[in-house]
């Protein structure tokens, strides 16, 4: 495949965005491009972490993009900006971040004759970026084919409501950049507490060591957010376990919900289930869930990452037949 660097400008007028496009080579896309797959990816990581998922879907005839959200990977300007998104405006920034990328995109691809909105286009979100998408659906659905939620959860909206008042809080009396230890236990550094005999503090996003400890040698992931990031995820998952936002997503739109059986964040597929049920109460009406045994929060850096590849391949193969 092909892997083209991108940069644009990033909603908050400040951060240039880093993003990567990868391309099937001819032979995997003998007619053209079957469409596009944009990732959104998670808290404290980046996108070369699914260089391997793209490698995929490129030989099953897509192209795919995806960016370094702002407190992320290589769209900071400095380290220190890692972890970090504002409290005001982050889920705008992220939600238009992730909008401008696709539209960048499809253009390119279409070329300066074509018609970018005849490009299938599919949507796909991890942890974070799940939540992220799910809130995207309700704001940009026209023109998206299909939509794949990976790894998710469905808190209750009281909690992130609490946290929202809590992080607000903090950041009035320390500043948006503050990184709060009782903040972060509430968040991303609980997880940890439900893996029985862990050998680290991240055992949770994998059963295979080896992803867990490149992880924890990779210096753009595991960052702790500040509260202004905290407050910006909080909102996100307010936003997108919302009955009457998701009541804005069209019904021919199909889901699929993937996860793993051992994933925290979806209190172990339970949380996953209660996010589709909403969909399929608002309307939606082709929402798959697909909850793998024996796997943890990263269900495409686990051993079985192969199956999960063909699931969602066979899964694209059909709804957009």
């Amino acid at each position: 495949m092909k892997t083209t660097v991108i940069t644009f400008s990033s909603y908050d007028g400040a951060s240039s965005i880093r993003a990567l496009l990868w391309e099937p080579d001819a032979a995997d896309a003998p007619g053209g491009i079957r469409g596009l797959v944009q990732i959104v990816h998670g808290m404290a990581e980046h996108i070369e972490r699914y260089a391997g998922f793209a490698e995929f879907l490129c030989g099953c005839g897509f192209a795919v993009c995806a960016e370094d959200h702002i407190g992320h990977g290589k769209s900071v300007a400095s380290e220190d900006d890692l972890g970090h998104m504002p409290l005001e405006a982050g889920e705008e920034v992220l939600l238009h971040d992730v909008h401008a990328l696709r539209a960048l995109v499809l253009d390119r691809l279409a070329g300066p004759q074509g018609d970018a909105s005849a490009i299938p286009y599919v949507i796909f979100g991890h942890s974070m970026g799940s939540f992220i998408t799910r809130v995207y659906l309700t704001r940009y659905a026209m023109g998206v084919r299909a939509a794949v939620i990976c790894g998710t959860g469905q808190q209750p909206r009281a909690l992130s409501a609490a946290g929202k008042a809590l992080t607000r809080g903090i950041a009035r009396h320390r500043g948006e950049r503050y990184v709060s230890e009782l903040v972060d236990s509430m968040g991303a550094g609980g997880y940890g507490k439900a893996i029985e005999d862990a050998r680290t503090d991240v055992d949770w996003i994998s059963t295979d060591p080896a992803v867990v400890d490149a992880y924890r040698d990779d210096p753009l992931c595991g960052q702790k957010f500040s509260v202004g990031a905290y407050h910006t995820l909080s909102s996100l998952v307010a936003d997108a376990t919302d009955t009457d936002l998701a009541k804005r997503i069209p019904h021919a739109l199909p889901m699929l919900f993937i996860a793993g059986a051992d994933d925290p964040v979806g209190e172990c597929g339970r949380g996953v289930e209660r996010a589709a049920s909403m969909y399929r109460r608002v309307g939606v009406e082709r929402v798959d869930v697909s909850i793998y045994p024996d796997a943890r929060h990263e269900i495409l850096n686990e051993p079985i990452r192969g199956d999960v590849h063909r699931d969602v391949g066979a899964w694209l193969d059909d709804v957009l037949a």
